[in-house]
């Protein structure tokens, strides 16, 4: 059964995913109201993931710096800013607030095989702005463009991680990383590792 680390800064918000994650048939590990609570609770417990929902106003740092387990992320906003925040700085999945058992489901065996699940409206919106950056600028240069996960898996590589290491640190498996790991080297046109940090620090896309 797949234990889970709850994390919430209200008592409210808190006992609505504990009943969504009984629902979807998972064993609740523990809860937490604050990111100090929170990495309290994981050197206790053992989680498989991280679900929390996000209340408007709450400062994402907060939570995003607590990376021992993979984040599913439910945001009480309608608008798609604060779910596409959450992609870009690592979610494993992002949904909101309102969503059923079934979808949090999914979304954690979704996890398992490294792969991520958003709203449809967020994926629309970042398709419309793909097409609104192809009319505006060149396609080659837009192809060369690392992804906010591709970033992340070329910082933790500027740190020396191996690839086990940063599938642990991103809550990925082993294959995705391997799978980014070559991307980035064919956008920054590098035949290492070590080249493509390099060249990384020369556009200043990571600090050594």
């Amino acid at each position: 059964m797949t234990a889970l680390a709850l994390y919430a800064a209200e008592a409210a918000l808190r006992e609505q995913l504990a009943a969504l994650a009984r629902e979807a048939g998972c064993r609740i590990a523990g809860t937490a109201e604050t990111p100090l609570a929170l990495r309290r609770l994981l050197d206790e417990v053992s989680a498989d993931a991280i679900v929390t929902l996000i209340s408007p106003g709450t400062e994402w740092s907060a939570w995003l710096a607590e990376r021992r387990a993979p984040f599913i992320v439910l945001t009480a906003e309608d608008a798609t800013e604060p779910l596409r925040t959450a992609l870009a700085a690592g979610a494993a999945s992002v949904l909101p607030q309102d969503t059923s058992a079934a979808a949090l489901r999914l979304a954690i065996d979704a996890m398992k095989q490294g792969l991520s699940i958003m709203p449809a409206a967020l994926l629309d919106t970042l398709r419309e702005e793909d097409s609104d950056a192809s009319r505006l600028g060149d396609a080659a240069t837009l192809g060369d463009a690392l992804t906010p996960r591709e970033l992340q898996v070329l910082a933790a590589m500027a740190d020396g991680a191996s690839n086990k290491a940063i599938a642990r640190r991103l809550g990925i498996s082993f294959h995705t990383v391997k799978f980014h790991v070559a991307a980035i080297l064919e956008k920054l046109d590098a035949d290492s590792r070590t080249e493509a940090v390099t060249e990384a620090a020369r556009r200043g896309l990571v600090m050594l």
